[in-house]
């Protein structure tokens, strides 16, 4: 497929959509009804430092963007099923490894990887659905 068909394959509003439920989804997934207690004590290393959070919340929503944008480009209009199932196996061929790596590196526990997989495996996969049928 050409790169410019994949580029006009791209709805701007879903991906923005998607872009903002990504926080909520991020919200509620570190919540201490679901893993936000084992996330924190995971993560306390990391939470003792100076946090700036403007580049945090940006940084963070032009990077969901940029990744929202380019499933939408591949799976948009596919259907519920097929966006589905893209979103999900991006996560696990694509995110998992790419994660697993840095947590190597970064010496983070695996409880910590799977609980934030677990928030992209969710986030990919309800956005693939939506993207797919929009």
């Amino acid at each position: 497929m050409q790169r410019y068909i994949l580029f006009q394959n791209i709805h701007w509003i879903p991906v923005i959509v998607m872009t903002i439920l990504s926080f909520a989804i991020g919200f509620a997934w570190h919540q201490p009804f679901l893993f936000g207690k084992l996330w924190t004590e995971e993560n306390k290393a990391n939470l003792n430092k100076k946090m700036i959070i403007p580049m945090i919340f940006g940084g963070t929503t032009i990077m969901h963007f940029i990744a929202l944008a380019a499933l939408s480009a591949v799976v948009a209009g596919s259907g519920l099923l097929n966006g589905f199932l893209t979103g999900l196996l991006i996560s696990i061929l694509w995110i998992l490894p790419a994660m697993s790596g840095t947590y190597l590196f970064a010496n983070r526990s695996l409880k910590l990887l799977t609980i934030d997989f677990g928030m992209y495996v969710v986030l990919f996969s309800i956005s693939g659905l939506i993207l797919g049928i929009w």
